[in-house]
């Protein structure tokens, strides 16, 4: 049977697979996405990477991605398209449906096979996973901790042990927020003992030290993990500092998690974009199967009997774990629609849970053939919307997992600047001068790649003159008034929603442009 297991699980992730690898360039970058291409660059071109713990996660996605652009035989980032960017988080994706495999023994071969279809179609997953941020990786790491602890406490084996303490190490690595994953680990665990103990007489947590710790195996997977940090934070002993920045980093964090930040959103914010999200004029959206299979998973794992063929402990410490995850997201003040994915993976096997619990309730061949269907006509949904969140409204505020998203028509400026630059005597070293309030003009940075004399203000400064500059609306420049027409406001543009910017051109300059442009016949 575990051969067939196998196979379900190769289908599902082919599945996944069709549905996160076309078009990945069809969604402009988000500046997120921007900002981590330009540090990509750095370490492709540069051979150098220094972890800056006031602002950005951590190193393994950039190491992570080097191959994948070294695969996509562009010389230089200039040639670079972003689709070649986004391979990392599609493998990661497809990874976690494979992943599964692991835990065959502790879910059971249904729940396992209906956790992997789960996971390939829920439209959060396939979203995100053609997002170049740190979110997908932190997921499938975690699995791979959980994958790992799993297999140790059944054969004892310290390559478990090695390989989960190589996982913690690349969680570390991968985004300061991992400590509320591993927070959840261990409340899970934890609360986990205790119902045991209060439900079934199990053993106490003294009782299961005594059985299942060896110090030799703790050192290995502590060491591993440092070993793995240390590495990739000091990005291979070249930046001795990166270790202690690592820690560092928490003070910052610390400060948006509070409060002081535009990310700031109910406690609701996740479940309404997962429950259901419908924003005027636009579809509805829900995972609510997902969500109502995870409750019904959740019953399970409380239960005295449980499921057979699924492992009682194992599924209440997954079940303990989302919650403890769920309720820590729900809490912190500071909220992005993507970090939702780390407790979404747990509602996931427990929704497998939930969907085999469901169909052995059903002891009816008639009802099991009814229960049949509607499982594989809310899969079909969820399929359905993975699409049109994916390709029709990638980039559209209607689409609950948008979110600041740069809109396609900044596009049009960046080719028309390139265009310019290819007109103007000094070509792409043409002056190009960016003026932003609070520097808020990402991922311009990486789409303007291609000009080598871009420079970036955040004020309109004292000479802000080139052949050249693009300004913030905000800014209210009438930069074209000022120079006595001799400069042109040759159009506006919106980078994301509500946020538009003005490009300036030297009259000489655009004359040049609109004689290129094609003429309209009589």
């Amino acid at each position: 049977m575990s051969r067939w297991v196998a196979v379900g699980l190769l289908l599902a992730a082919a599945g996944a697979l069709a549905l996160r690898l076309p078009l990945l360039d069809r969604r402009p970058l988000h500046n997120d996405e921007g900002i981590n291409a330009i540090k990509l660059r750095a370490l492709w071109e540069q051979g150098r990477y220094v972890y800056d713990p006031d602002e950005y996660h951590g190193p393994a996605l950039y190491y992570a991605a080097l191959p994948f652009v070294w695969l996509s035989r562009a010389r230089n980032a200039d040639q670079l398209p972003d689709s070649a960017l986004r391979l990392l988080p599609v493998c990661c994706g497809v990874a976690l449906v494979l992943l599964l495999w692991l835990l065959r023994d502790a879910l059971g071969r249904a729940t396992t096979l209906c956790a992997g279809v789960l996971t390939a179609i829920s439209p959060a997953m396939v979203f995100y996973s053609r997002y170049f941020i740190h979110e997908m990786m932190l997921v499938l790491f975690t699995l791979l901790v959980l994958a790992a602890g799993w297999r140790y406490s059944r054969t004892r084996h310290p390559g478990w042990a090695v390989l989960g303490g190589a996982g913690l190490g690349l969680m570390h690595a991968t985004k300061e927020t991992f400590v509320i994953a591993v927070a959840a680990m261990t409340a899970g665990a934890g609360m986990t003992v205790l119902w045991n103990r209060w439900r079934d007489r199990g053993p106490s947590l003294a009782q299961i030290a005594k059985t299942f710790w060896n110090f030799k195996h703790a050192i290995a997977a502590l060491t591993a993990a440092a070993v793995v940090s240390v590495v990739l934070f000091t990005s291979f002993f070249a930046n001795a500092s990166g270790p202690l920045d690592s820690i560092r980093s928490y003070l910052p964090w610390l400060h948006r998690a509070g409060g002081h930040s535009p990310h700031i959103h109910p406690w609701y914010f996740y479940l309404e974009r997962l429950a259901w999200f419908h924003e005027r004029k636009g579809p509805v959206w829900s995972e609510g199967l997902i969500l109502a299979l995870a409750v019904v998973g959740f019953g399970v794992a409380l239960a005295r009997n449980g499921l057979a063929g699924i492992n009682a402990t194992f599924l209440r410490f997954i079940a303990f774990y989302t919650l403890s995850l769920t309720a820590a997201y729900t809490i912190i003040s500071y909220k992005t629609p993507w970090c939702l994915l780390g407790f979404w993976s747990g509602m996931i096997l427990l929704a497998g849970v939930g969907a085999v619990a469901i169909f052995r309730l059903a002891s009816r061949r008639g009802m099991q053939i009814a229960v049949s269907a509607l499982l594989i006509a809310g899969a079909f949904h969820l399929v359905w919307q993975a699409r049109r969140a994916s390709y029709e409204f990638c980039a559209d505020r209607k689409n609950p997992y948008v979110y600041a998203q740069t809109v396609p028509g900044i596009l049009p400026l960046i080719e028309k600047v390139e265009s310019l630059a290819r007109l103007h005597s000094q070509g792409p070293q043409m002056v190009v001068k960016v003026m932003a309030a609070e520097s808020d003009y990402w991922p311009l940075p990486w789409y303007l790649r291609r000009c080598k004399q871009v420079g970036w203000w955040n004020q309109v400064p004292a000479e802000p003159y080139a052949p050249v500059m693009i300004v913030d609306t905000k800014f209210d420049a009438m930069l074209d008034e000022k120079s006595n027409k001799t400069w042109l406001m040759a159009g506006l543009f919106e980078l994301r929603p509500e946020k538009f910017f003005e490009l300036y051109v030297e009259l000489d300059l655009w004359r040049k442009y609109v004689a290129t442009l094609p003429r309209e016949l009589d």
